[in-house]
């Protein structure tokens, strides 16, 4: 019992590390997406 706890020990922090990561990033780049969506609509109907 002991040993498969410590087996799952190490993997859990490293999915929790991937998530974080990815949760630290997504905000950075959702007002890029927005922006790239905001031009690309723009360009379309208002001739940017």
């Amino acid at each position: 019992m002991t040993k498969n706890l410590g087996n799952a020990k190490p993997s859990a922090p490293a999915k929790e590390i991937s998530v974080s990561l990815f949760s630290r990033a997504a905000p950075a780049l959702f007002p890029l997406v927005v922006a790239a969506l905001g031009y690309l609509v723009g360009r379309h109907y208002f001739g940017f």
